[in-house]
This record gives C-alpha cells, sequence and structure tokens, in this order.
C-alpha cells in the first residue's frame, strides 16, 4: 500500500510537523521519474517517485545531490517558503502552499503521475514531467471527501452476480487500495476470487466486518514492511496484514523509513532479477540459435549425400558419349542397374555436362565435410549451453544467484556470456584476438584514438600506429593474456594499424610500436594527433584476425 490514499494521508500528517516554514533552496532530478526537494534550513529532502509502476513519496534524511547527471526544474519556486501541505479530500494528489501565491500539486496515481506547479487559479505554470506539453493548460481535482456507505455496498454485492467480491470491494470503496481489500477479504476468511453471487447475508457481513476492522486500524497507522526469507519486500503497510502468512514483519518508527526501506528493497530485488535475466535470456537465445543452425546444416549435409549420385551421372555421361549430342535434355541410361534420366543443360556439350556432374559431385562432398565438422562443433555448444540453462534455472533463488555467476564464470566465457565477454561487447572500439590470448583494441575515429589512448590505454599495453599516414590507434593489452606478448602477437596487431591506415592497399606497412606511457597529447593537438617516443617499426602487411567483439 505504498501508494495508498491512506499512506499519503498520514505522511501529509508527519510533513506537517516538519516541513512549513521551510524555504525551498532547489528543486532537481538525477534519476529516471524521480524529483528532489532540497530547503535551506532542513536537512532531510522531500522525494517523489512518479514511475508507471510505483508513485511514493517521503522525506530522505541525509540525501546529497550527485555531481553529474541531474538537472535543475520547476526553477520559479526557488526561494519560496512552505505554508502548509495538505491531501486532496478524495484523491492521491498532495498539496505543497507555497507563499509566493503559488502550489506544487503532487499527483501520485496512475501512468500520469507528475509534480505540477500550479498557478491560484489551477493553470500548470510549470511540471516536473511533460512540462511543454502541460504548461498552460488547467487541471481540476476532486471535491468532496470519502464516503463509506455500506448499504451501497451491500447493494452492490446483490445487483452484482457475476462480479468477484474484490472488483465489489474495489468499486465501492476506491481509496481502500488493492492490497487492504484484499487483507480485508482475508479477515473475512472469504475468497477474493469468488463470486458475489455466491453469498449470503453472513458471507456479506462477514465482509464488511473485515473493511470495518481495516479502517480501525487505519485510525492509529503503524509502518510495517513484510519480507520474504529471501530478503525480498512483499508489502509496506500501516496496519497489521493477515495476509502476509509467514512473511517476516519489522516495524518501523518512521514511516519515512520505512518506505526507503520498501523501495530500497525492491530496487535491490530488481537489479538482482535483471541480473539473472541479463544471463537466462542470452543462454536461452544462443541455444534456440544453435538449435536452428543445427538444423540448418543437417539439410545441408542431406544434400552432400547426393555427391555419390552426381558422380555416377558424370560417369555414365562419360560412358555414352558416342550416342550424345549438344542440345539434349535429357539422357537415360542405366545407373547401379537403374534406369535413370539424367538432366542436361542444351547450351552445353556433353562432355561439359559430364563436368557440371563431377564439380556438382565435388562440391558436395566438400560440403558434406565441412557440415560433419560444424555439426559436431554446435552439437558440443548445444550440449554446453543447455547445462549452464539448466544450472541457471535451478539458481533462480535470489541466495544462489550470485553463487551461479562465480560458479561458472569460465563457462560462460565458452559459450560468449561471461562478464569478459560482455565487457567486449560494451567497448566503443574494435577488438581482436592474437597469439597467446592477447586482446587488441582498434580505434574507429579520430575521437575515438583519443579516448583509445589516453583513457582507456595503461602504460605498459603496447601502442601501434602505422608511420606517415592517418589510421587507427592500435592497442595491445599486456595483461590480457598468459605471460608476455610474443613476436607473433605484435606482429599480429602492427598488421591490424596497417589494415586501418591509407596504406590498407599496400604489401608492406612501416608500423610505428611503442609502450603507451611515451605516447602523449600536445596540448591543442587536433583529435587523434598524438607525439611518440622511442618507437620501434614492424614491417606489416595489413591483415586481421579473429574479431571477437567492439
Amino acid at each position: 500500500m505504498i501508494s495508498n490514499y491512506y499512506t499519503f494521508l498520514f505522511l501529509v500528517s508527519t510533513f506537517n510537523s516538519s516541513i512549513p516554514g521551510r524555504r525551498i533552496r532547489e528543486v532537481y532530478s538525477q534519476d529516471a521519474d524521480e524529483l528532489a526537494i532540497a530547503f535551506d534550513d532542513h536537512p532531510g529532502q522531500l522525494v517523489f517517485l512518479c514511475r508507471p509502476d510505483l508513485s511514493a513519496v517521503y522525506l530522505h534524511e541525509g540525501r546529497s545531490r550527485a555531481r553529474r547527471n541531474s538537472v535543475d526544474l520547476l526553477g520559479d519556486c526557488y526561494g519560496a517558503r512552505v505554508n502548509s501541505v495538505a491531501m486532496s479530500p478524495s484523491d492521491r494528489v498532495m498539496h505543497f502552499a507555497l507563499d509566493n501565491g503559488m502550489t506544487l500539486a503532487a499527483v501520485l496515481y496512475g501512468p500520469g503521475a507528475n509534480v505540477l506547479l500550479l498557478e491560484d487559479s489551477g493553470r500548470i505554470h510549470d511540471s516536473f514531467k511533460n512540462p511543454k506539453k502541460l504548461r498552460g493548460s488547467t487541471v481540476h481535482f476532486a471535491a468532496g471527501g470519502l464516503t463509506y456507505d455500506f448499504d451501497a455496498f451491500r447493494m452492490a454485492c446483490a445487483s452484482s452476480e457475476s462480479q468477484t467480491v474484490g472488483s465489489v470491494i474495489r468499486r465501492s470503496f476506491p481509496a481502500i487500495g488493492a492490497t487492504l481489500v484484499l487483507e480485508s477479504i482475508t479477515r473475512a476468511g472469504a475468497d477474493a476470487s469468488g463470486k458475489t453471487g455466491g453469498m449470503d447475508s453472513a458471507a456479506v457481513q462477514a465482509i464488511e466486518s473485515g473493511i470495518r476492522s481495516v479502517l480501525t486500524d487505519l485510525a492509529t497507522p503503524s509502518p510495517r514492511v513484510y519480507t520474504s526469507p529471501d530478503g525480498a519486500p512483499g508489502y509496506f503497510s500501516l496496519v497489521p496484514l493477515r495476509l502476509a502468512g509467514a512473511l517476516k514483519e519489522e516495524m518501523f518508527p518512521d514511516v519515512n523509513r520505512a518506505i526507503r526501506h520498501f523501495i530500497a528493497g525492491r530496487g535491490a530485488k530488481s537489479n538482482q532479477d535483471r541480473e539473472r535475466e541479463s544471463v537466462l535470456a542470452p543462454l536461452q537465445q544462443q541455444l534456440e540459435k544453435g538449435r536452428r543452425a543445427h538444423r540448418a546444416i543437417q539439410a545441408d549435409a542431406r544434400e552432400a549425400e547426393r555427391a555419390g549420385s552426381y558422380e555416377r551421372f558424370g560417369n555414365a555421361l562419360m560412358a555414352g558419349l558416342p550416342g550424345l549430342t549438344k542440345g539434349l535434355k535429357r539422357f537415360d541410361a542405366v545407373v547401379d542397374g537403374e534406369q535413370v534420366s539424367i538432366p542436361l543443360e542444351p547450351a552445353l556439350s556433353p562432355i561439359q555436362n559430364a563436368q557440371r556432374y563431377f564439380e556438382k559431385a565435388k562440391r558436395a562432398k566438400a560440403a558434406g565435410e565441412e557440415s560433419s565438422r560444424r555439426l559436431g562443433e554446435l552439437a558440443r555448444r548445444i550440449e554446453r549451453l543447455e547445462k549452464l540453462l539448466a544450472e541457471a534455472e535451478r539458481s533462480l533463488p535470489a541466495d544462489r544467484a550470485g553463487k551461479f555467476f562465480n560458479e561458472h564464470a569460465a563457462q560462460l566465457e565458452e559459450v560468449g556470456l561471461g562478464s569478459r565477454s560482455r565487457e567486449k561487447e560494451r567497448l566503443p572500439f574494435r577488438v581482436f584476438t592474437v597469439e597467446g590470448g592477447f586482446e587488441v583494441w582498434a580505434g574507429k575515429n579520430s575521437a575515438n584514438n583519443d579516448l583509445l589512448t589516453l583513457r582507456y590505454a595503461r602504460p605498459d599495453d603496447l601502442w601501434f600506429h602505422a608511420r606517415g599516414g592517418s589510421g587507427s590507434h592500435v592497442v595491445l593489452k599486456a595483461h590480457s593474456g598468459k605471460g608476455d606478448p610474443g613476436k607473433r602477437a605484435c606482429e599480429q596487431a602492427a598488421g591490424i594499424a596497417a589494415y586501418y591506415s591509407k596504406m590498407k592497399t599496400a604489401g608492406t606497412v612501416a608500423v610505428a610500436m611503442t609502450e603507451k606511457r611515451f605516447v602523449r597529447k600536445p596540448r591543442g593537438a587536433p583529435p587523434g594527433t598524438v607525439v611518440i617516443e622511442r618507437e620501434k617499426v614492424i614491417f606489416a602487411q595489413p591483415a586481421l584476425p579473429r574479431e571477437s567483439g567492439g
């Protein structure tokens, strides 16, 4: 019930004891769908969450603004003092009246959750989300207070025989919220999915008693958070929840701290779920891709089985040369004791037709050998992926997820899904693997060259560039393989630098090699321009080894 009307109503009572009289210092956002208000003389900051799946507000003690990636918003309320905080009588809208005549209205429900800066006429002066679209328009909030008409509820139960109990309660008492609807039904010992048509007057009375019990508890709210055994947050509530069953209950003396605890736990759980999904989804995708490739190559292998027939057709044509002429579309012959009709190309001579079948036989044999090799590789890859996926699915509980990533790091790297493989995919450079397993990174343009050389390369990495012309900066990562890079690895890295240079079409290119510590960029030099010292020249052929990412 973190987005419940009663939660916001209780928050307003706590805010009114600490916020009125405070002067707004700044309003900013540093996370998507999140707005913060800081005050001159108060250590806490008001935080508003306006997410499609979660609307919330709380006072965060000790929060500080990030130095980067934050933006100032709602500037016309800077310096204004908060006069009072109030809740709409029947809507999830919180109003902060300012001494400059404006009001900050936090609309805390649905996909349109937002914080609006309103003029006294209700005209939107500015807004947190969609300001260009909303400025100048006028909003009107529902008038009238909450009512709990139990006579109307009983009539709704009698006249809505095909509706579920839960839907009738929600329609009759919309402010109570989904969690407390379910709690009311739990206290009544009823079934939320049961139809009202099957309820007698005693059952309706029990539901009514459950609702009244919840409302009584809401009169003396007591914030708490219920968590599952793995630490994942289940419910935030202001009242005891029987529906929580065996979930662990933690009480909080401060509603703001309870909300922060719940949101932090929910965020951690979401991050954990995303992390697990980041492994499961690629495994499933790679497994399906491997199975599709296996099926396709099996089809190629079946075509390769025709190699023998092609060769026999060619031999039959050679044996029948005396009776063959150019222009025929078919040749009837006995092949391995069976009468067959061999298709011919009329534009080709008999000998050319025979040669055509011998060539088809040769290609089919080669394709069969390649298919056999590929099928073996794919079968082994599919087996590894199936084992990893099965183990990953068994490791879904939160307490084993981290274990899975650590225990299967090597296998995940083998199928291109480990942390190193994912890191390579994120790199903004071309990434290759050379002799000894060393990684070589190549820049893509002048600005990218600067990024590679000045930020990503370490002092002891080997740096390469084709001499006498423009081209990519190329860095051999010194600690990415076993031992020290050998001569062959350096030659391959030099070949990459030659390939990504203006001398690419030359047979041999002079490439400068040095440690990155001897490369510097003069002040004011154009992008990609550097000065190198202690260079060694390698004469390399422009060539690329296997590309492994980027």
